[in-house]
């Protein structure tokens, strides 16, 4: 018989505190059910912060981003693992789904239900009151945004301050490593605390193994208990979910967690999409002071090519290992830190992979651009390179094979566009993910329906990017909320209606 560390039960279990999973706990609470959120992080305040972000990665960040896609030239996954998820590590950037998104989900997958615009925009302005959304002041702008805001107006580009869920930002250009001030409302500050002071509970550093299924339904979770700092187990635990499972464990872990208990087949883990970035570094004669301003606080959209750009401010020991050249030319670069500026590209990519349980028990992801995702990239880095010389940089870095380390002239930038590039060229990282567990109403080409219930499984939920079943080309964590928010608000009064 299983001795077990931990043993509970709940109406509710939710698996994962990130977007997905804290936004359902916030409205299952707030109407009075019994929830308990499981979380396999830790739970980290503002004072378990490190301002160096390689501590800082080695406490919330899924293997400090070595989590990578399979292949000769693997993309880092970039995943929060702590109360809050990818949330308490990103920049808090806010973007309503795209019309067009909307209407692709609606015509080709039947979920007009779920997308229901004038739903959508009522719960956009819930979730905008509660997380203090808002555009990023000029006052935290910092050298790094300023500098692309002067590009934008040299170029004639349609550059816009980022709306972020930070109000109170000080520009204290920690968001990577996890706001030190407690200002940005990222899920561990804002809906975790809110629904634990609605009725719900959480249960950190419990690694989930299997969702726990009896006469077709879901009944609960059962898994590791693990130790904080080694992450190593300690014992068993076991949840009993009296109602539902809802599965919020992010877009590799989902499909894994619902192969491991059963469920597998058809679309699980397969169309993953994501958006792939890069960056690039510019010196400039005056000093840019990266380490103060919003970390991300500028960007410039275009969607119509493919791509967005974006600010994206680097720590000084980071910085350090992106600058070119080596011996007395990298010292004299490294004497010039406070003279840097870094810009990014996020791309959507028409590429789709797969997210599978390997044999060891982890995730085994597969993703490869196609050649049209390489030329998108490529004519995102050339212009990055030309706002930059615009902006006044006397060295650009574009860090791309086959292209010099040092650009110096802005017409080397402009030859960019026709050098004759390749896959491997280009080192990308992905942040934004979706797919593998994908919504729709025709179970055949679906994980879940419009409802977000798990085809054919009676109290199983999936609830994050996973249902998403195209890609943006903007910040998902805005639609991602909205989405479950539509969705858990009818399955906390179908549940009501019924008891």
């Amino acid at each position: 018989m299983t001795a077990w560390l931990l043993e509970d039960s709940a109406d509710y279990v939710i698996v994962g505190t990130g977007a997905g999973g804290a936004t359902a706990a916030r409205v299952l609470a707030a109407a009075g059910h019994d929830v308990l959120m499981v979380e396999e992080g830790p739970r980290l305040g503002p004072e378990d912060r490190p301002r160096d972000l390689l501590r800082g990665m080695g406490r919330a960040v899924r293997g400090m981003g070595t989590q990578a896609t399979l292949g000769k030239t693997p993309i880092p996954l970039i995943q929060g693992r702590l109360v809050g998820g990818s949330t308490a590590i990103n920049s808090g950037i806010i973007w309503r789904m795209p019309d067009d998104v909307r209407r692709q989900w609606t015509d080709e997958h039947g979920l007009g239900w779920l997308v229901d615009e004038p739903e959508m925009e009522r719960i956009y302005d819930v979730i905008e009151e509660e997380l203090e959304v808002t555009k990023t002041p000029e006052a935290v702008f910092g050298g790094n945004s300023r500098k692309m805001a002067e590009a934008c107006e040299s170029l004639d580009l349609p550059g816009q301050a980022m709306v972020r869920n930070a109000a109170r930002c000080v520009g204290s250009s920690n968001c990577l490593q996890g706001c030190t001030t407690g200002a940005r409302m990222s899920m561990d500050n804002s809906y975790v605390p809110r629904a634990i002071r609605d009725g719900a509970r959480l249960h950190p550093l419990l690694r989930v193994k299997r969702v726990l299924r009896s006469g077709g339904r879901a009944t609960g979770i059962e898994g590791d208990v693990v130790e904080k700092g080694t992450r190593r187990r300690q014992g068993r635990f076991r949840i009993h979910a009296r109602k539902a499972v809802i599965v919020s464990a992010g877009v590799v872990h989902t499909p894994v967690l619902l192969e491991a208990s059963g469920i597998r087949g058809g679309l699980v883990g397969e169309r993953f999409q994501a958006h792939p970035g890069l960056a690039v570094v510019a010196r400039f004669d005056e000093p840019i002071n990266m380490s103060f301003g919003a970390t991300q606080g500028y960007e410039v959209p275009q969607r119509s090519r493919g791509f967005k750009l974006e600010t994206l401010a680097l720590p000084p020991e980071m910085l350090a290992a992106r600058l070119p050249g080596t011996g007395a030319r990298w010292q004299a670069r490294l004497a010039e830190l406070d003279h840097y500026a870094q810009w990014c590209v996020q791309v959507r990519m028409e590429a789709k992979g797969s997210i599978h349980r390997s044999f060891g028990g982890g995730p085994a992801a597969r993703f490869e651009p196609t050649a049209r995702d390489v030329g998108v990239t490529q004519e995102a880095v050339a212009l990055l390179c030309q706002m930059f010389f615009a902006a006044g940089a006397k060295e650009v870095y574009p860090g791309v094979g086959h292209l010099p380390e040092v650009i110096t002239d802005p017409k080397m930038a402009d030859a960019i566009y026709d050098a004759k590039l390749t896959r491997p060229d280009f080192h990308f990282v992905a942040s934004h993910l979706f797919g593998t567990a994908a919504a729709g109403k025709n179970h055949r080409l679906s994980v879940v329906g419009e409802d977000l219930a798990v085809h054919g499984i009676d109290g199983l939920y999936v609830m994050d990017a996973s249902v998403f079943p195209t890609n943006m080309g903007v910040n998902p964590q805005h639609s991602i909320m909205t989405v479950v928010y539509r969705a858990t608000e009818r399955l906390a009064n179908a549940r009501r209606v019924a008891a």
